[in-house]
């Protein structure tokens, strides 16, 4: 039974809490949203002043410019204070150089070395000079002698050899004749008994000796003229050869040997030339650490000057601080002139041209205004400002005005004012209340309770307002925060989604106000929050406000809130 109630409970605690959540959703889709209060303003008939204003500072015309030439980063030991009067010679700064003195030193010791090796590799080259020559004139003797051996031999010992060995054959020749003819007289002498048989075989005797004497000379004479001379020969043209190729590869060798030893010279003699300019480059940026005064003047710090310039990050030159190369650390202003300068911004550039007169007011002389001429306007935008906000670009700009009875101080602040028109009696409202539709300059104009876009014909503008040419008349109530149509894409978007949330039957996020898919797009918000957001202007003379930036995303052309586009008078 307990079991039942408890089954019982939850089912009715279900039930309630299912009307529950059914009631809220019913009264949810029956509310109706609550009226807003559109913020509106009349058109406005009156004096209109169309100008350029922004910040500015005071600085020389013309200045010495002393900037840091030590390589690195250097640290300040020294420096004049900040308004002194210096002359021509005067120390200004001057940073810490023992690092360098110590660098220094040892660079006088590698200069030593080098030279003790520059002295040596000459020392050398002289020696292996003469060792070369020594080497060339042996070479020279050995082909000498070869080639004297060799016509020695055939012009004096083959032909002394060759006529010996002839005579020696003539001599034996003869000495046979002789030899037969005795043998001869013997036999005769023999057979008469005149002679005994002994003598006889002795003259048999001495003819085979003389025959034989005969025949070793003819074969020496064969072995001279057949082999001795054809070997002596080739044995001295193999010497005369190998002479001739001695001397070359010699004077081959002496070449190379001194090239390498002149190559070991020039390679000392550079090094000893880095050595030296490295020295000297030493001194040089020893020198460098203390700068001084080029020009009589006032001395003001370079960081002071940017600091005025709206540049805090630049730390103050002071003693410790560091410093980089060509850094510039002190102006010395010339006897020439004050300027003004300041920054436009991009958008004010279409505003603006040389010639065109100018308001200045200097924060130290309170409730004075000086004239002044703009005489020049940046070809680039400031480097420094465009890395610290790429999307700002500002332009540097002179201005000249005519400072007398007073004196101006390098540096100081001040207000600038750069007029373009200036009307007595015309039509104008502020910048917000026109957008622009299908490329088309429109004012929202409350006609008979009804909100209707009147399409107008604008002229310049000063960033506050906007001087309108025609299509309204004084009076008319326009709306202040006009609504943004939606883009195409948008609305293709938004079909996409629905059509989407109808076939796969998923619940896609929509805004309860407008019925439309939230997903992918900003939250729509009501007419009181675009109105305080229209009235929210940027810093530096910029005139987009985050309405003008949602309105330039919906079409291909600028914003009418912008400088720029506002400048050219657009006709409808």
């Amino acid at each position: 039974m307990s079991k039942k109630r408890t089954n019982m409970k939850k089912w009715i605690f279900t039930g309630c809490i299912f009307v529950a959540i059914l009631s809220a959703w019913i009264v949810a889709r029956n509310r109706k949203p609550k009226d807003v209060v559109v913020p509106v303003i009349n058109v406005q008939q009156g004096p209109l002043t169309i100008s350029v204003t922004s910040t500015g500072s005071i600085q020389s015309r013309d200045k010495v410019v002393i900037a840091n030439e030590l390589e690195g980063n250097n640290t300040v030991i020294w420096v004049i204070d900040e308004g002194a009067a210096v002359k021509a010679g005067d120390l200004l700064v001057e940073f810490n150089a023992s690092e360098l003195i110590e660098k220094r030193k040892e660079q006088e010791i590698v200069v030593g070395n080098v030279e003790s090796a520059v002295t040596f590799s000459k020392e050398k080259l002289e020696i292996t000079k003469g060792d070369c020559d020594a080497s060339q004139l042996d070479s020279e003797v050995e082909l000498m002698l070869a080639k004297m051996d060799c016509e020695k031999y055939e012009r004096g010992d083959y032909p002394q050899l060759r006529r010996q060995s002839e005579s020696d054959m003539a001599l034996a020749d003869e000495e046979v004749k002789r030899a037969t003819e005795k043998l001869e007289w013997s036999k005769r002498l023999a057979a008469a008994s005149f002679l005994t048989r002994t003598d006889l075989q002795a003259d048999q005797l001495e003819l085979t000796r003389k025959q034989i004497n005969y025949d070793m000379s003819e074969t020496k004479m064969s072995v001279l003229t057949n082999y001795t001379v054809l070997q002596q020969q080739a044995t001295l043209n193999s010497r005369l050869r190998k002479a001739e190729r001695a001397h070359v590869r010699v004077a081959w060798q002496n070449k190379a040997t001194l090239r390498q030893v002149e190559a070991e010279l020039r390679a000392r003699s550079h090094e000893y030339e880095r050595a030296t300019n490295r020295l000297a480059e030493l001194d040089v940026q020893i020198g460098k650490s203390k700068i001084f005064a080029q020009t009589n003047g006032i001395v003001l710090y370079a960081s002071t000057v940017l600091i005025s310039r709206r540049q805090w990050w630049v730390k103050p030159l002071a003693v410790g601080s560091t410093v980089l190369e060509r850094q510039e650390l002190i102006y010395i202003p010339l006897e020439s002139g004050m300027v003004v300068e300041t920054m436009a911004p991009e958008a004010s550039l279409t505003k603006i041209n040389t010639g065109m007169s100018a308001k200045v007011k200097i924060d130290a002389f309170p409730g004075r205004v000086f004239d002044g001429t703009l005489v020049k306007i940046g070809i680039l935008p400031d480097g420094q400002s465009s890395s610290l906000n790429p999307d700002l670009k500002l332009y540097k700009c002179e201005i000249e005005c005519d400072f007398q009875n007073i004196t101006i101080r390098p540096g100081m602040s001040c207000d600038v004012e750069l007029v373009k028109n200036s009307y007595d009696k015309v039509l104008y409202v502020p910048v917000q209340c026109v957008v622009r539709e299908n490329g088309l300059p429109v004012i929202y104009v409350r006609k008979k309770g009804e909100w209707v876009a009147q399409t107008v014909r604008v002229g310049f503008d000063n960033n506050r307002m906007i001087h309108i040419l025609e299509g309204v008349n004084v009076g008319d109530e326009v709306m202040l925060a006009p609504p943004i149509k939606e883009s195409k894409s948008e609305e293709k978007d938004s079909r996409q989604m629905e059509e989407l949330r109808r076939k796969s039957k998923v619940r896609v996020p929509f805004d309860e106000e407008t019925d439309r898919p939230s997903a992918g797009r900003v939250k729509k918000r009501n007419p009181i929050e675009k109105g305080l957001d229209a009235l929210e202007t940027k810093t530096n003379g910029m005139s987009e406000t985050k309405s003008d930036i949602r309105r330039d995303k919906k079409s291909d052309s600028p914003g009418l809130s912008t400088v720029g586009t506002l400048s050219k008078e657009v006709g409808t």
